[in-house]
């Protein structure tokens, strides 16, 4: 491969920073922002077309959605445990999964990704913007934190990170005892950074593992022929929909640690 070849590709590697197609006024519109409103559209389109197509009996596409549903039921029950819990998470799990699903793999449309305008890509997969990943990752942490408060009290929600009564009642019962609550006192205090550290975790996760995606795509499909590509678009389709069930998978276990255990236990039976 010559000078001008790895010059071509890296032309096309795609940047960290999603491109601005257009402006409307202040605001920039990015290639990454119309992709998701493109997807939300189809969403819609799709979603009444299918609405009008339900039947009794399933049939076509209905069977399948039916068999997606039950799916990403049954997996958010394993981790819940509760099937009334599930239920309530489960609509926000589900569009997760299959948002996060769509948005990884319909970049692989031919030619869809190839649309420009003023020399500049219309639509660039959403998941591969960090914008993007660390919002969604951000406002469900602050969701599942505000269910939470309403969960345990206010007072209940912040004596899960001060421990003072707990640290207090442990000195009162001897050094060994305050010794202990002190180190638990301190675990509190450290689950206040893991809760930030979560929306870290779960952005870079998600951006990371796409965003390396395409851009060995491109040196892929740059550099070596045919077949070699043709794998690895393969093992990116899996990793797109197993990154999607993975980010599902997290939120629930999330917003399972984030209700009171004796809640979930009582409404399991």
């Amino acid at each position: 491969m010559g000078f001008i070849d790895i010059f071509r590709i890296e032309e096309t590697v795609p940047g960290v920073a999603s491109d601005v197609v257009f402006s409307i006024g202040a605001f920039p519109v990015t290639n990454s922002f119309l992709f998701i409103l493109f997807i939300a559209v189809l969403f819609a389109l799709g979603g009444a077309y299918v609405v009008k197509k339900f039947t009794l009996v399933p049939q076509g596409i209905q069977g399948g959605i039916e068999m997606i549903y039950e799916s990403i039921l049954s997996l958010v029950t394993s981790i819940t445990g509760s099937q009334k819990q599930s239920k309530v998470i489960f609509p926000v799990v589900a569009t997760l999964i299959i948002y996060i699903g769509v948005a990884n793999l319909i970049g692989f449309i031919p030619g869809l990704t190839s649309l420009t305008y003023q020399k500049v890509s219309i639509f660039r997969a959403p998941m591969s913007d960090f914008n993007t990943t660390f919002g969604l990752a951000f406002a469900l942490i602050v969701v599942i934190n505000l269910i939470s408060i309403k969960d345990f009290g206010i007072l209940g929600y912040l004596g899960r990170f001060f421990q003072f009564r707990e640290l207090i009642a442990g000195f009162r019962g001897g050094l060994k005892t305050g010794f202990e609550a002190t180190i638990s006192f301190l675990i509190g205090l450290l689950d206040i950074v893991s809760e930030m550290a979560k929306v870290i975790s779960l952005s870079f996760r998600l951006f990371g593992n796409v965003f390396a995606g395409e851009v060995l795509a491109v040196i892929l499909l740059g550099s070596i022929a045919y077949v070699v590509p043709a794998l690895w678009m393969t093992l990116s389709i899996l990793f797109g929909l197993i990154q999607a069930l993975v980010f599902g998978a997290l939120i629930t276990a999330y917003y399972s640690s984030s209700v009171k255990p004796e809640t979930v236990e009582r409404e399991g039976h």
